[in-house]
């Protein structure tokens, strides 16, 4: 629950964050009727920030794009972007980077989407990962894992299960994976040894082949 004071700045932080949206919108589209919704909501699914910034804008009623470049401007429609980040922290900026182009100063594209998708992957690997076996392991696996993503039409498997087909994925076992978990997790509260943090993904040595004759 939030407190008086709290509620209230809320409420300040969304009507700056909707007049940032709204100047984005040529005033005759405004006087028809668009409406701005803001609302910070808490995630906790893997991956997320604690807290973001949903952000819907909702047309009126027309057989036509009022907006040209965004579909949903019509038939009623209504355009969902989000920030990363709680209603206090965001800016302009970021907001004009949540929007597409056909908002006035919009930057969203399907690049930049591709990049900060990449980025945070990136992170996530280098957080976890300190030793550069296990970096090269998390890569092979990931790699895989978009390939069955694919595969699947896009569909994710259910938090922590694997994908319903294993065909092409990389042979790792439980205990793999429970010993990369435990040396992973040591590592991010700051258990590990420098032992540990070279032996994340390290194998057992191959016995050595004798030549004939030996």
């Amino acid at each position: 629950m939030f407190s008086a004071n709290e509620n209230m700045a809320l409420r300040q932080h969304k009507r700056r964050i909707i007049q940032y949206v709204e100047e984005t919108m040529p005033e005759d589209l405004l006087d028809l009727g668009v409406t701005v919704l803001v609302m910070q909501v808490s995630c906790r699914a893997p991956g997320c920030v604690p807290l973001e910034t949903v952000i819907t804008i909702i047309f009126p009623p027309s057989t036509q794009e009022l907006l040209p470049g965004l579909p949903e401007s019509q038939n009623s429609g209504k355009f969902t972007t989000k920030v990363l980040l709680p209603m206090s922290d965001i800016t302009k900026e970021d907001v004009l980077e949540a929007l597409p182009p056909a908002f006035e100063g919009g930057r969203q594209s399907m690049e930049r989407l591709c990049l900060r998708a990449r980025d945070v992957m990136l992170a996530q690997i280098t957080q976890l990962c300190t030793s550069l076996e296990s970096k090269r392991f998390m890569a092979q696996y990931l790699e895989e894992c978009l390939g069955e993503f694919t595969k699947n039409d896009f569909e994710a498997p259910e938090y922590g299960e694997p994908f319903p087909t294993k065909d092409n994925m990389i042979d790792i076992t439980e205990t793999d994976v429970e010993q990369l978990s435990d040396k992973t997790e040591n590592i991010a509260i700051g258990r590990s040894s420098d032992k540990d943090k070279d032996d994340i993904t390290k194998e057992d040595p191959k016995p050595e082949l004798k030549q004939d004759g030996e």
